[in-house]
């Protein structure tokens, strides 16, 4: 969340003729800290290692400059924190001994880029010697523990104490925990995809953690720590981690002199042999994402899994949920029909009911399994039904119907069918050798954020994104006893930035492409909310309509003049697609 500026207390433009020394170096200090952020980072991408340095290419100084003033200090101890090496050894060099004990992994808060440094007004600690700083931004979220990021925007100030030693200033009291602002954060820690267990069906699927960017021999070390402390708050009650809760490293995580990642577990040799199997595959794919390539997995000194001494991601591509296959282009709902687009912008009805005019086909949604579709079919007398069947073949009515029926998903697994119909989200178990049936779904966390506009399984499974309210909201999908599912705790996506918003996708599992009518309409944003980047707008006319994505696939919206297409690139344009309807409704398999 965006911090607007704010304004500094008439304290903090005292000046004197005994401070203009201080001063000068102030403004010294803030150039070299705008300098230092005018790297650009693609807000999309995974979170890359850079060194932040001026202009020049020289380094940003490792500590504070020593006859600045107390408010130019603090400053620099912010931009200082955003390097976690050495405990915030940068950091640390602007403490005072008293202040030694300051507990730097105690919380991470991601501040804004904007914020302040003022006296703090009334403050019984002032003096000639000593002063009270007040560091006013705005959090974006915070870093647990295990490396996942929770967003939640707000006001924040907090107090510093500083305290004058000789000739210059150096911080005496301050909160445990470390605030870094958003770029230095991106700067100097590094996204890692870790791996943990749907418990129902016994896939795996990915969570974003962030971790230092350390040297290699050390990330292979915090990747496992990741996985023994569990999945991210967004994938609670939809993952687990097969690491038991007596699970430690029974010794430091190193290289064999073949160069094999040597992991060798305490405490997990009562699990079974598919237990053992989904483990290493956690381990296995959690550790490919540091470039480790192959994992001499052990417990308590011998090979975890009996028949394989080392295990590769390889070893395991058939635990992850990724679509069997997507086209180039999506299908697209036009003219009561549905209709494969061509790369040449041509746009064919597929085979069967859905494709030959059997059914006035208003909307429609395709699963990356077995071939099979679903479609809303609009009849004569006005009422909207949802059917389901082979996308070449014959079509079945489920039970859902209504005067409004939209926001087509189908789950990971290809067996279920997420309709929104009338407002209200319903679950259709659609087995491929049976009639399918409405199943049950507990929306009660989902009921109170407003009208649903659209809803999106992720590919992967466990998550579910949803526009409703205006807002982009995403949490995971909870499996309970007899069949029942739960949506669980639903996350807002940068609140305050995205409004208006009317359709969500997956472009991948890590990062939504969101559509709003605004000013810009078009945005994508990580799942957990920590990045936002917004696409060019150029040709795009409100209001839009539906946005279809997928991985490596190009974006297409649906907006009051006809279809575009957008593939990437700040000097792209959207595209529109010669032929569409203003009614087009574009959708990829998932």
């Amino acid at each position: 969340m965006r911090a607007r500026p704010l304004r500094r207390s008439a304290a903090a433009g005292a000046t004197g003729a005994g401070r203009v020394r201080r001063v000068a170096s102030l403004g010294l200090l803030v150039c070299l800290a705008v300098l230092a952020g005018c790297a650009t980072v693609p807000e999309h991408s995974s979170v890359q290692v850079l060194r932040q340095t001026r202009d020049n290419g020289a380094a940003v100084p490792d500590g504070p400059i020593e006859d600045g003033d107390p408010l130019g200090l603090v400053r620099g101890f912010v931009y200082a924190s955003g390097r976690p090496d050495d405990r915030h050894a940068a950091a640390r060099r602007y403490l005072a001994a008293t202040a030694s004990e300051w507990d730097d992994g105690a919380s991470l808060t991601v501040l804004s880029e904007r914020f302040d440094t003022v006296f703090a007004p009334d403050s019984a600690d002032a003096g000639p010697e000593r002063a009270v700083v007040r560091m006013r931004g705005t959090r974006i979220g915070t870093v647990s523990p295990a490396g996942a990021f929770e967003t939640d925007p707000r006001p924040v100030e907090v107090d510093i104490g500083v305290v004058r030693q000789g000739d210059h200033w150096r911080i005496e009291h301050l909160p445990p925990g470390a605030m870094v602002r958003l770029s230095d954060f991106r700067a100097s820690y590094r996204s890692l995809r870790a791996w943990f267990v749907d418990p129902t069906r016994g896939m795996l699927m990915s969570d974003t953690h962030y971790i230092p960017s350390t040297r290699p021999s050390e990330l292979a070390a915090r990747a496992t720590e990741v996985l023994l402390h569990g999945p991210s708050s967004g994938l609670t009650g939809a993952a687990v981690t097969l690491f038991p809760a007596t699970a430690r490293l029974r010794s430091a995580v190193s290289e064999s002199a073949d160069g094999a990642v040597v992991v060798d577990l305490a405490g997990v040799s009562g699990l079974s042999d598919r237990d053992r199997r989904l483990l290493a595959a956690q381990v296995s794919l959690t550790l490919a994402e540091v470039s480790v390539h192959r994992v001499r997995l052990l417990s308590d000194g011998e090979p975890l899994l009996a028949d394989r001494p080392e295990v590769t991601r390889d070893d395991f591509a058939d635990l992850v949920g990724t679509p069997e296959r997507l086209p180039a282009h999506p299908l697209v709902v036009d003219g009561g029909r549905v209709r494969r687009l061509a790369e040449n912008g041509q746009a064919t009805p597929v085979a069967g009911q859905a494709g030959n005019g059997s059914f006035d086909v208003v909307d429609a949604a395709a699963s990356t399994r077995d071939d099979r579709i679903a479609v809303v079919s609009r009849e004569e007398s006005g009422t909207q039904r949802l059917l389901t069947g082979p996308a070449d073949g014959r079509l079945t009515a489920t039970p859902v119907s209504g005067a409004v029926v939209t926001a087509l998903s189908w789950n990971a697994a290809g067996d279920e069918i997420w309709a929104v119909a009338d407002g209200r989200l319903h679950r259709v178990a659609a087995p491929a050798d049976g009639p399918p049936v409405e199943a049950p779904v507990d929306t009660s966390r989902l009921d109170r954020h407003g009208e649903i506009a659209d809803v999106a399984f992720s590919r992967e499974g466990g998550r579910i994104a949803v526009a409703a309210g205006g807002r982009a909201l995403v949490g995971p999908v909870v499996p309970g006893p007899d069949g029942r599912v739960a949506i669980g705790e639903l996350r807002e996506l940068r609140p305050g930035e995205l409004e208006d918003v009317v359709a969500v996708d997956w472009r991948s599992n890590e990062q939504l492409v969101v559509a709003a009518d605004s000013e810009r309409p078009v945005a994508l944003v990580s799942v957990d909310g920590l990045t936002l980047d917004h696409v060019p707008g150029t040709n795009l006319t409100s209001p839009l309509r539906a946005v279809a994505a997928a991985p490596g696939r190009p974006i297409y919206v649906s907006d009051r003049t006809g279809l575009w297409s957008y593939s990437g690139g700040d000097l792209d344009a959207w595209r529109q697609t010669v032929g569409s309807s203003t009614a087009a409704r574009p959708f990829y398999p998932g």
